[in-house]
């Protein structure tokens, strides 16, 4: 079956992020790694989907070397600007795309995860998780499969799907919620899932 698309406008919402502040999944996160002190230098977090870098600039002036990857082209200049101030190293790639990362000690992705197509979800995941250090962060949401988004092209999971993806890991927080509410775009039915997991 193919799924519609769902002609979601990222640069227009990208630019009204601007004055926003740092979502409580990346405050609790860096808290959480910055418990594990290295001696090796500053730990790094991943952070997949950035936008223009609010969660990026918050990890990076919390001691974090930070490695940011989006694919929309609009927020590479937003970024450059943040890399000359901070310890921030960007990437312009689709995340559908992605081979590789480096590895990390949080890895971070604040409601992009379910705009990565169904079939290269995947192997996203497989290579988020490889690149998890030991006792590293993962702190992402992700989309339930009765969100009013579900059966456009994305990856909307049910709540055994989510815990299948966590096999292995240290649940630290696995929060569903299913609400009607606004998006960028106008009303919509929420369906998501915040999760924060530690690797072993």
């Amino acid at each position: 079956m193919q799924r519609r698309s769902s002609n979601r406008d990222f640069s227009a919402y990208n630019v009204a992020q601007q004055a926003r502040p740092v979502r409580p999944l990346a405050r609790r996160a860096g808290e959480l790694a910055a418990e594990r002190s290295r001696t090796d230098g500053p730990a790094t977090a991943v952070e997949l989907g950035c936008g223009i870098g609010v969660e990026a600039r918050f990890l990076a002036e919390s001691g974090f070397t930070v490695h940011t990857v989006d694919g929309d082209a609009s927020v590479e200049r937003p970024m450059a600007a943040l890399s000359v101030q901070l310890p921030i190293h960007h990437t312009s790639v689709d995340l559908a795309q992605l081979r590789e990362l480096p590895p990390a000690d949080l890895l971070l992705s604040c409601a992009t995860l379910p705009f990565v197509p169904q079939p290269a979800f995947g192997a996203l995941w497989s290579g988020m998780r490889a690149a998890l250090r030991p006792c590293g962060i993962l702190a992402v949401d992700l989309f339930g499969d009765r969100d009013g988004w579900a059966g456009t092209d994305g990856t909307y999971l049910s709540h055994g799907d989510v815990e299948g993806l966590l096999d292995g890991l240290e649940i630290l927080e696995l929060t569903e919620e299913e609400r009607d509410g606004r998006s960028f775009s106008g009303p919509k039915h929420w369906h998501t899932f915040r999760v924060i997991a530690r690797r072993p």
